[in-house]
């Protein structure tokens, strides 16, 4: 969703900060003192919101719910790709970590057979694929399912997507998957325990007897605990063209927020902001552990990120029958 960053209260007082961002980002050829000094401009314009939460959620609340998840997706896909320093590398980094434990999960069978149940744009599915993998996706937003192809025959794969619902796998024609995965914090969109269970079951009815439910979500147990309000700024650049990535939660209560993707942006002539905005519901471990045995897993069990070197806690469990 690309948004008037004039258009709220947030965001009249962005003018004034982006003008010395912008500046702090062109002022010398070295930069690294720059981003220094971007970063502490933009830190301690976020610092003062974190007291006035609950009256910028409120003179924001419409803009923010204009859009749901998949609304929101679909506008977000042609820009997903920004959000990664470099999203070719991101593609590998995740496929040699999920594909090592594909491996580990589903035997010697060549070659695995694995449903991606939340791919958005394809960076679980093209790597997988690439390292050998019989994968296909399938996402509630089409407007990735549109873009997600066309990443598939630049990289030479054949990789089927489609538009489906987690909570509704039937949509997809093939069944007896060795594998369903459902990576980056896709699970934590569904609102309630119920959708959780079904969400659950759907992709347990998708696997062969043998076959593992593998994901991942950020790490609730902690961030309930820390309840952070912002994440960034990030500082990339490819081709001469420089972008700022930085998140906001809003807090909306004990489990729910808000969360705010902006990317900035330079052009040829202007920098740009694009704003993406979707509400997540925090899930512990334990709790999602045991939904995952309510859907009749069994060896449920989690991978930290210092054991599996993914960013995110992983799952596995599997279906015995």
């Amino acid at each position: 969703m690309q948004t008037d960053i004039f258009d709220s209260y947030f965001f009249r007082r962005l003018p004034a900060i982006s003008a010395r961002l912008v500046g702090a980002l062109c002022c010398s050829s070295s930069g690294q003192n720059c981003r220094y000094q971007a970063r502490a401009q933009l830190c301690a314009f976020l610092s003062p919101f974190s007291g006035v939460l609950s009256e910028i959620e409120s003179l924001c609340q419409l803009k923010c719910i204009m859009a749901d998840s998949k609304q929101s997706y679909d506008q977000f896909a042609a820009h997903y790709d920004q959000i990664f320093e470099s999203w070719e590398a991101s593609i590998l980094r995740q496929a040699t970590v999920l594909g090592g434990i594909l491996q580990h999960e589903c035997g010697d069978k060549q070659p695995i057979r694995a449903l991606d149940c939340a791919c958005g744009i394809g960076t679980q599915s093209l790597g997988l694929a690439m390292k050998g993998f019989d994968v296909e996706g399938c996402d509630i937003s089409s407007g990735a399912v549109q873009r997600a192809p066309s990443e598939a025959l630049k990289r030479g794969l054949n990789v089927p997507f489609s538009v489906a619902n987690m909570l509704q796998l039937s949509a997809v024609g093939r069944s007896s998957f060795d594998a369903v995965i459902c990576i980056d914090n896709s699970l934590p969109h569904l609102e309630s325990d119920e959708q959780l269970l079904q969400a659950a079951q759907q992709a347990h009815a998708k696997l062969r007897a043998g076959g593992s439910f593998i994901g991942s979500i950020r790490d609730y147990d902690r961030l309930v605990v820390e309840r952070p309000t912002a994440e960034g700024p990030r500082f990339y650049s490819d081709s001469d063209k420089r972008r700022v990535v930085f998140q906001l939660w809003d807090w909306l209560d004990e489990r729910r927020y808000r969360f705010h993707l902006y990317i900035t942006r330079s052009t040829q002539s202007e920098w740009r902001t694009f704003h993406f905005t979707s509400t997540y519901r925090a899930v512990l471990r334990s709790e999602l552990g045991d939904i995952l045995t309510q859907a009749e897993f069994t060896n449920v069990r989690w991978l930290l990120p210092s054991d599996s070197a993914f960013y995110q806690p992983i799952f596995i469990a599997h279906r015995t029958c």
